[in-house]
């Protein structure tokens, strides 16, 4: 096999490429009823035009999640999204989760781009 076949061999499957970030955002989770079963903070990893994989203390079990954050304007991010998996990492006591955005999509880009504005700001305003 030559190098250009297995470089085709191992081609990202993802729709849209991922952004790394650092952003500490709050959530809320939720059941599949709607009742808000948990609450805390987390660390937004990375980032893409449908989804975000959040670094946690604890492991997250639920139908929904919903990240918000304060943004540079002042005014509070928000996007929704599903929970598609969770998996301890390999730091102690901390989970990984993927989080597909739901919703209109102008509100996840929305946030996406606003949660972009605030790693950037905060990475090279110091």
């Amino acid at each position: 096999m030559g190098m250009e076949q297995r470089a085709n061999k191992f081609e990202e499957k993802r729709r849209h490429p991922r952004i790394n970030i650092s952003n500490v955002v709050s959530y809320n989770l939720f059941d599949e009823n709607k009742n808000r079963i948990d609450s805390g903070k987390g660390r937004i990893q990375n980032l893409s035009q449908n989804g975000a994989l959040l670094e946690t203390s604890k492991l997250l079990s639920g139908s929904f999640i919903v990240l918000a954050s304060i943004g540079l304007n002042g005014y509070m991010v928000k996007v929704k999204g599903s929970i598609i998996k969770t998996r301890k990492t390999d730091k102690e006591g901390l989970y990984l989760t993927g989080i597909e955005f739901i919703g209109p999509k102008d509100e996840q880009r929305n946030a996406v781009i606003a949660f972009i504005k605030i790693h950037n700001y905060l990475k090279y305003a110091t």
